[in-house]
């Protein structure tokens, strides 16, 4: 029988969570469409009465680059902050397209992509002028994206369309809407998108139907691998072997054997399996549990829970590593805190103060400097959010620069 997710206990406790972005408020929540679009609307006509969009309006006059730039969607204010990595000042605020939600980097660094939510494009920024160079027209909301392992073609996520648009980024044409299931119903959709280290396959959780695709790079083929129920997020080994697919309602984490695509085992999580990561180090991944506000860890091969699960601050969405896999950083935004872990002990060796809301984080190229992303609340009354600047040497904040409405999704760039 086929089970009605809309009644259950645990979707009522979903909705009962703090008022955080869980990804953004455009409905990867398990949330009806109903009071989500009332509240873009309500948004909407408090922007349309006089709250301010953005400090500048224009894009500022770009300033010399000497320690690259650090670029946050301002999902409510259309807008896309570019700020310097070295001083956290705000260099420009670059006017998008509307609803700005997710960003990737092409390889070079020298441009930037958003995908903007309400407006059905992808916004191409030149991260040295600081100026918006090509607005491509794609399906209605796009959100998460990623760049093949050639550098050549963006693969963006469409949420409730079912579809990825794949563009290609030498002319920023669509070249290819790929098929990946039926549009859903409200609050189910796909999410999130990685490719494997070969470049062979971008692989897609589908929250709406159960299963993680393999879309081959080539011929645009589907293959569906069932996951847990309602997958949100996926990594993959630096080998390429495995693939892991945190199931957000299934409170666990499914193994997918890449080559062979199929399963290749189960890890049973906390409540509300979300962030996701592989340690580069290929021998640990850790996975967030949103509504206990803790950490599983577990070995890629053997698929063994490596220690009681981590405690750490309320509503973690995200987790990242730095780079030689001795730090994993959790974002507790519930908690308004950034969690660090020595991934040799699995305990928490630090717990850093944010500011309101912080989602994701970002280091710049030597790991010096953690910048984390504070979204500010996400109904009226609003308020602009900000970038936190992390010390890493100390674990202390040195510096908060304020952005503007709701910033969400970052990404660091020195361009070569």
């Amino acid at each position: 029988m086929k089970r009605n997710y809309a009644d259950s206990p645990k979707i009522s406790k979903y909705r009962a969570l703090r008022g955080r972005l869980p990804e953004g408020q455009f409905g990867c929540r398990i949330t009806s469409a109903t009071l989500r679009y009332a509240a873009v609307f309500v948004i909407g006509i408090a922007l349309l009465t006089g709250l301010p969009l953005s400090s500048s309006g224009l894009a500022k006059t770009a300033s010399p680059l000497t320690s690259g730039r650090v670029f946050v969607c301002n999902t409510l204010s259309n807008s896309v902050s570019a700020v310097d990595a070295e001083s956290g000042a705000v260099l420009a605020t670059i006017p998008v397209g509307a609803s700005p939600i997710r960003i990737v980097k092409s390889q070079n660094g020298r441009k930037v992509y958003t995908s903007n939510f309400l407006s059905a494009s992808v916004s191409v920024i030149d991260t040295v002028n600081l100026v918006v160079t090509a607005t491509i027209p794609v399906t209605q909301k796009p959100q998460e994206s990623d760049i093949t392992i050639d550098g050549t073609r963006l693969f963006v996520v469409h949420h409730h369309s079912q579809v990825v648009s794949v563009i290609d980024l030498a002319t920023n044409t669509v070249i290819q809407v790929v098929p990946i299931g039926i549009p859903p119903a409200p609050g189910k959709t796909a999410t999130d998108i990685a490719f494997t280290p070969d470049g062979r396959y971008a692989l897609v959780p589908n929250y709406a139907k159960n299963v993680v695709n393999f879309i081959d790079t080539t011929t645009y083929a589907v293959t569906d691998v069932p996951t847990g129920e309602q997958p949100r997020r996926v990594a993959i080994l630096p080998n390429g072997k495995r693939a892991f697919v945190a199931n957000f309602v299934g409170d666990s984490v499914t193994a997918v054997n890449v080559r062979r695509k199929t399963v290749a085992g189960t890890v049973p999580t906390g409540d509300a399996s979300r962030g996701i990561a592989v340690n580069p180090q290929g021998n640990q991944v850790f996975v967030t549990n949103v509504n206990e506000g803790t950490v599983t860890v577990f070995d890629p091969n053997t698929l063994a829970v490596l220690a009681p699960a981590i405690r750490i601050g309320n509503n973690p969405w995200n987790i990242i590593f730095n780079a030689d896999g001795s730090l994993a950083i959790a974002s507790n935004s519930g908690s308004d805190t950034v969690s660090v872990i020595d991934t040799s002990t699995l305990t928490v060796i630090h717990t850093i103060p944010c500011d309101n809301g912080p989602f994701f984080s970002v280091f710049n190229d030597d790991q010096t400097k953690l910048y984390v992303s504070n979204a500010g609340p996400i109904h009226p009354p609003l308020e602009p959010g900000s970038l936190t600047i992390i010390d890493t040497a100390t674990w202390t904040v040195i510096g908060t620069t304020p952005l503007e409405l709701q910033p969400f999704d970052e990404t660091f760039v020195n361009p070569q």
